[in-house]
């Protein structure tokens, strides 16, 4: 990707992290980026096309990352794997907190976004945890009960904090998107898969 193209997609992050998808105009993105905003047509189509290739990328680069694990780990316990997938979910979204926020929030708003671009990603992001869960279920080293509800709950650990920053700080005393925060969040979901799927 050319020079021109990562300064608008870095703008725009910087913008909607902090004014929001609405509330960030093409005209603002190519102020932050120094170009002429006849580029961000050009490149993208429009303040759309710059959202929605924010979120494939995110998208993409997670599941990739997910591959990639998947075929290291294929061997370990399912219970220790479970870890693995969720420290990655955790570390990633860290890592990438300003479009983890943007996504969050269009989420749970359901905005057009959510519904029109969000759904097929949404649904391959959770299908990494249910396919552990799952197989864990299958095998008899997890407990048999719904892996929807277990899933739901644990993206909601997950997410929670990138919606609400300040509560993380006044409540837990921790910076969020630290590795201090990664590591407490990552922790407390696997204190709840344990309760949840493994036999007493």
């Amino acid at each position: 990707m050319d020079q021109t193209k990562m300064r608008i997609l870095s703008a725009a992050a910087k913008l909607f992290d902090i004014h929001g998808y609405k509330g960030t105009s093409v005209r603002h993105i190519a102020e932050e980026a120094q170009v002429n905003s006849a580029l961000i047509s050009y490149h993208f189509q429009g303040k759309q096309g710059v959202l929605e290739t924010l979120i494939a990328s995110y998208f993409d680069t997670l599941f990739r990352r997910i591959e990639e694990q998947e075929t290291e780990c294929k061997e370990i316990p399912l219970f220790e794997r479970l870890e693995k997938v969720v420290a990655l979910y955790v570390s990633f979204q860290c890592e990438h907190a300003p479009i983890t926020r943007l996504i969050q929030r269009e989420l749970s708003v359901e905005s057009m976004l959510a519904r029109e671009v969000l759904t097929l990603y949404i649904s391959r992001w959770k299908h990494g945890l249910s396919r552990v869960i799952e197989q864990g279920m299958a095998t008899g080293d997890f407990l048999p009960i719904s892996s929807d509800r277990v899933v739901l709950a644990v993206i909601s650990q997950m997410t929670y904090p990138f919606l609400q920053a300040q509560m993380v700080r006044q409540v837990y005393d921790l910076e969020p998107y630290s590795e201090e925060f990664a590591l407490w969040l990552q922790a407390s979901i696997m204190r709840y898969l344990r309760a949840c799927l493994l036999p007493t």
